[in-house]
């Protein structure tokens, strides 16, 4: 590491652009913190809803109006290419500030302590605490983009998705251990604790040498920041624009969103499977999910780099999609024979790992052909999309279940999962021709 410079930095402290091992351990601890936002609204709250009486309607509108501030990521993405605190870095000012925003939102949760009969106060304090998460998640992608070698991204993405789907793990975990003797409130309590000492670890990393660790401390802003960072809405929106005039690009938009069906139902519709249903407890949901999860982030960590090393980024989304939808066409077919949870239990780990998988792998690309100078917006973007798509078809499998039954859920599933897998193909996904050369 680079020695600091005099009077600018404290000795020994890592800085992001040189170090590889800060740069892990920054964006694994954040990504871990927003999963903690994501494990409330899908897993905690939607089981504990369930187990009081809750319908598919109602807990399908409550995941979806909480999940609703990732489709708002663009908005955030313009804002920080447009606006940063130079001296400290490009980002890094805005993550500290979601950070201190998140811990807010959990201090407001357990204050209010809402019972299960106040879904849409619920709605709200954990819409607040998604709109912090997303804060932190366009910044720290668009440090990513900025700072870290192509050559790692791979890696980089899978302990990006190990991590948060680690935090929700954590979440789940802890909400089964404290909620069915303190609520919402210990939960909420115990979890700002864990934002707070979090949030202070990764304060210590700088982005590059000679930034100010906090906004009073010496320093200034970058070479790298000053050239990229910029100054008026018109290169923001035209970098944008030059990108989606692209029809792969565009295509390449509606299959990440179409891909999240999986994910979008497992998020509403699995709570209320397997305690109405199955006849599961709250808890014991919740257990279940922390361990599915961790599972999910073991494999999420070096499935993606192995299986892109070995058959390529492609054929990686291709086959895992069509494996996704044969699991989907497997479950809805078996449905009506289950005599218990042990099939249910298999699919949902397998359809999650699965659909994790796909999910780094596109980020992955998405990353290569984002352009640099507009990182922060375009890769917001890149990822607003699907998370819309997210929201919208969690909100939406209310209706599915009304409609057609839980095995509906399972063909709906390997239908669209179907549907993305052309997408992608007519996109051309993984084709080296597309790819963004990082700015110098």
């Amino acid at each position: 590491m680079r020695a600091a410079v005099a009077g600018q930095a404290v000795p020994g402290l890592p800085v992001l652009s040189e170090n590889r091992i800060a740069r892990f351990a920054a964006i694994i601890a954040l990504y871990f913190l927003q999963g903690i936002p994501v494990g409330i609204s899908t897993v905690a709250v939607p089981s504990w809803l369930a187990a009081n009486g809750a319908t598919p309607l109602q807990v399908g509108a409550f995941v979806g109006t909480a999940l609703l501030p990732w489709s708002l990521k663009p908005f955030a993405g313009i804002l920080m290419d447009r606006f940063a605190y130079k001296p400290m870095g490009r980002r890094r000012a805005w993550i500290l500030a979601a950070q201190a925003i998140m811990f807010g939102a959990l201090v407001a949760m357990a204050l209010q302590a809402p019972q299960a009969s106040q879904i849409t106060l619920l709605a709200a304090l954990c819409f607040s605490l998604n709109l912090a998460a997303i804060l932190n998640d366009v910044a720290i992608d668009g440090m990513a983009v900025d700072l870290v070698p192509d050559e790692e991204r791979t890696a980089v993405n899978s302990c990006m998705f190990a991590s948060q789907v680690a935090g929700i793990s954590a979440t789940s975990m802890t909400a089964a251990l404290v909620m069915g003797s303190g609520g919402i409130a210990s939960l909420a309590l115990v979890l700002a604790c864990v934002v707070a000492v979090t949030s202070l670890f990764v304060s210590i990393f700088r982005e590059r040498a000679g930034e100010r660790l906090l906004p009073w401390s010496p320093g200034e802003a970058s070479r790298e920041c000053k050239e990229r960072q910029h100054d008026a809405w018109r290169p923001i929106l035209r970098g944008m624009f030059r990108a989606f005039a692209k029809p792969t690009t565009l295509l390449f938009l509606l299959a990440t969103a179409v891909s999240q069906v999986t994910l979008a139902f497992i998020d509403a519709v699995a709570p209320t499977l397997s305690v109405q249903h199955l006849g599961w407890t709250s808890e014991r949901y919740s257990s279940f999910a922390a361990v599915a999860t961790l599972i999910v982030a073991g494999i999420a960590l070096f499935l993606p780099t192995l299986l892109v090393r070995m058959v390529g980024l492609r054929w990686t989304v291709i086959a895992l999609s069509v494996a996704v939808a044969a699991l989907g066409a497997i479950g809805g077919l078996t449905f009506a024979s289950w005599n218990g949870s042990e099939f249910f239990m298999v699919l949902y780990i397998l359809q999650y790992s699965l659909s994790v998988t796909i999910t780094v792998t596109t980020i992955v690309w998405a990353m290569r052909i984002c352009d640099p100078a507009v990182a922060a917006s375009l890769f917001a973007l890149f990822m607003a999309v699907p998370n819309f798509a997210r929201s919208i078809l969690a909100g939406w499998s209310g209706v599915v279940v009304e409609s057609s039954g839980y095995e509906g859920i399972y063909f709906t599933i390997a239908g669209v999962t179907l549907a993305s897998v052309v997408i992608f193909l007519l996109a051309r996904i993984g084709d080296e021709r597309l790819v963004v050369a990082p700015a110098e």
